[in-house]
Parts: C-alpha cells; sequence; structure tokens
C-alpha cells in the first residue's frame, strides 16, 4: 500500500498560508456569484467573516449527489442526448471557460452513458502516439469506478446486475447504476499538435441508444437508478428535499473547509480508495469543486496562491520560481499554467501554459518562469500577469510517484 505521509506533510506546511486565498477564489466559483472587480473586496470580506452551518453527514453526499446530477443532464442536453460523445475543439485561453480553473494540457471528450436499453461500447484505435491519453469513469455518487492511461480497443459498460451480453475480447466496466459518466482526455502539447488531437477525437467510437436525460428530483433520480453503496446507506434517502438553497448552503461550508485541505488526495478515487481522507464526507464534499477530477495516483494537482514571503500573488509584483524539466517521480508529463485570482480562469490574450514542450532546460536542468507585467527579458519564460490583479498557477504532474514527489517551488 502507498505511504502517502510523505504526499501529505508536503502541502500542509503551506496550506495555513494560502487558505483564505483558496476559499477567495473557489467559493465563488462553485456558488454560481459572479463577482465584478469592483466588488470582489467587500464580498470577499463577507464570505470570510461569515460562519455557516455545519452540514450533516447526508447534506454532503447529496451536495455531490445533487451538483453530478444536474452537471449529467445539462451535459446529455449539450450532447444531443446520452450515449453521445461531446468534443472541446480548442483550449479554452480566452477567460470565459464555464470551469474552474481549466486545464490547458489536453482537450476533452465526455458523455453521459445510459445502461437502461443495454450495453454501451466505446472504442479507442490501436494508436503509436506516444502522447497522453486517458479514460475516467465516476459513479453518480461521485466516485471513480474505472480510469487507465492509454486505453486500447473495445470497452463495454454493463450494468451490475443485470445479464447483459460482453463481446469476446472487450473489457468489462461494471457499473452500479444506470448513468455512468465517461470522460476521455487527450494531451495537446502545443499549438501546432492541435491537429492531431482533433483528429484522435473523431477516432473514438462511442455505441449505444441515445436519450434524451430529464430529470425532476436529482436526489431521487440518484436513489432511482444506481445502486446506494453500503457506506452510504439511508443518508439520500433522508435528504430527499434537498434543493437548490441547500446546495448554496452546503456550497458556503464546502468554501470554507476547502482551505484545510492540501490537495486533491481522498477526493476523487473508488469508494474503497486507499487515499488519506477518502473516508472523510467534507473531503468528498469539496471535491466538487474540481469535479471530475482524477484520483491523486493519476494525477496531482498543486497549486501556487502565494509567493514565498506568505503574501498573495499579485501583478505589481513580479515573481520568479524554478521548476524541474524532468520532475523526479513523474511518469508522463507537466505543466504550470496561471490563472486570474479574479476570473478564476486564464487570461485572454495572453500566454498562459508553460511545458516540456515549448521550454528546454537550463544547464542545471531547471526552467525558470517569471510572473510579471513587463517581459523580462533575461532568458527567463515570461507568464504574463496584469497590473494590479491577483494570479495563481498550478502545477500538474501527471502518473506522479506520491513517495517521491519534485521539492515544492519554494522548497
Amino acid at each position: 500500500m502507498k505511504n502517502y505521509n510523505n504526499l501529505y506533510s508536503y502541502k500542509m506546511k503551506r496550506v495555513f498560508q494560502f487558505a483564505i486565498a483558496i476559499f477567495t477564489i473557489l467559493t465563488f466559483n462553485f456558488c454560481d456569484i459572479q463577482v465584478n472587480k469592483e466588488t470582489s473586496d467587500e464580498k470577499q470580506t463577507e464570505e470570510v467573516s461569515a460562519q455557516p452551518d455545519k452540514p450533516t453527514v447526508a447534506e454532503l453526499h447529496a451536495y455531490k449527489a445533487y451538483h453530478h446530477a444536474r452537471y449529467m443532464q445539462q451535459t446529455a442536453a449539450q450532447a444531443g442526448g446520452t450515449n453521445k460523445l461531446l468534443n472541446t475543439k480548442s483550449l479554452p485561453t480566452e477567460g470565459t471557460d464555464p470551469v474552474v480553473t481549466p486545464a490547458l494540457d489536453h482537450l476533452y471528450s465526455k458523455a453521459v452513458i445510459d445502461l437502461t436499453s443495454g450495453p454501451v461500447f466505446v472504442e479507442f484505435p490501436q494508436w503509436t502516439d506516444t502522447r497522453y491519453w486517458s479514460i475516467h469513469i465516476t459513479d453518480q455518487e461521485h466516485y471513480t469506478i474505472y480510469d487507465e492511461i492509454r486505453p486500447t480497443g473495445k470497452y463495454v459498460f454493463i450494468r451490475n446486475g443485470k445479464d447483459m451480453e460482453v463481446p469476446e475480447g472487450a473489457k468489462v466496466i461494471d457499473c452500479p447504476e444506470d448513468y455512468p459518466h465517461l470522460f476521455i482526455r487527450i494531451q495537446v502539447k502545443n499549438k501546432e499538435d492541435m491537429a492531431n488531437t482533433l483528429d484522435m477525437q473523431e477516432q473514438i467510437i462511442l455505441t449505444g441508444e441515445s436519450k434524451p436525460l430529464e430529470i425532476d428530483n436529482f436526489i431521487e433520480f440518484t436513489i432511482a437508478t444506481h445502486d446506494i453503496y453500503p457506506q452510504n446507506e439511508g443518508l439520500l434517502a433522508s435528504v430527499t428535499d434537498f434543493n437548490q438553497d441547500d446546495y448554496m448552503r452546503v456550497a458556503q461550508y464546502v468554501g470554507r473547509r476547502i482551505t484545510t485541505i492540501p490537495n486533491n488526495m481522498g477526493g476523487f478515487g473508488p469508494i474503497d480508495s486507499k487515499e488519506p481522507n477518502s473516508n472523510d464526507p467534507e473531503y468528498r464534499a469539496t471535491a466538487i469543486i474540481g469535479h471530475l477530477g482524477l484520483p491523486a495516483e493519476h494525477a496531482i494537482y498543486i497549486a501556487g496562491f502565494v509567493n514565498c514571503e506568505g503574501q498573495l500573488f499579485n501583478g505589481d509584483k513580479t515573481e520568479v520560481f524554478t521548476f524541474p524539466y524532468v520532475p523526479q517521480g513523474v511518469k508522463e508529463f507537466w505543466s504550470v499554467t496561471r490563472y486570474s485570482f479574479i476570473t478564476r480562469n486564464t487570461m485572454p490574450g495572453k500566454n498562459d501554459l508553460y511545458n516540456a514542450y515549448n521550454t528546454k532546460p537550463d544547464e542545471n536542468g531547471n526552467v525558470t518562469i517569471t510572473f510579471s507585467v513587463e517581459d523580462p527579458k533575461d532568458g527567463t519564460y515570461w507568464m504574463p500577469v496584469n497590473t494590479g490583479e491577483g494570479f495563481y498557477f498550478v502545477w500538474r504532474l501527471y502518473s506522479p510517484d506520491l513517495d517521491n514527489l519534485p521539492p515544492g517551488y519554494c522548497d
């Protein structure tokens, strides 16, 4: 079993320095509150001073189910029904993406799988490309039930407890629900590589009967269409009247709770995950902030909100950080992406991303990035920021060795 102590302490030593920063950035986004630049300071102060009541375990679980069911209804509508792939065709570089802190590492293909009429198939070609691509399946209680890097061949989704035919040679994804969620990521290395990723997207085949997905009550829908895990028995049944007001109330509490949680550990794994805190209902509920995120052994997300003196990043102060070009313990790839503190999104007209495909290591095997308003023209990689505006970045490490992570950006 993995020893996760190193990873936990790795972030805990700095988490309290930027606790309020994380809360300020994320709370407003997932609560669907639009904060404009002129009034953000006042509203942030009000939120930080508020003391939302602690939700019950049932309410925390309902918060996840409500959010996920609502998302699936919206996604199926966008795709034109269930069992249809919805492909993103461009990277969210213009600061308008609906997802908080969007990744610029890959294009997404997603679908609401519908097993009410029989098995559903997804097929990946025998690609020889060395890039990263992955399949990630989430159930209706927001647990990962399957993930794999570089899937190849035919996969069949079957409903647990139903007699469904499985073709010879197909890999079986056994689902405890009628509506598992399929999420496919395909890496984009740089702008010139985009055409290759788009071509790969079009080669994926999803086969199954498509229907509209209409939901009247998100909690009752989850109970009726998902085999509730024994660990959660009775929770959703006790709060079937959970509504939008309840969702917003729990979201306020979760926004405060996230300030004490150092990383994505314990938030996205399967129901029987061995990651620390994976059985903590509050850790699981905070994962909705990064809805459909990956388990830590697949990818770890290390956020930077403050400098090495504990001060929030601001465009008026130049910041310089050095990252290893080949991070220790990382099997796949890495990226550093910068976001606006105000919009929680990318900055229009500016470069937002550095990775191994648009940088070269210096003589020490490192990449140095300068976050500043003006190009330093000093041989470092310039990450533009806005005058007087806060910013933050995320260092993403794919397929990390959780016992052998690279040093932090201030270590």
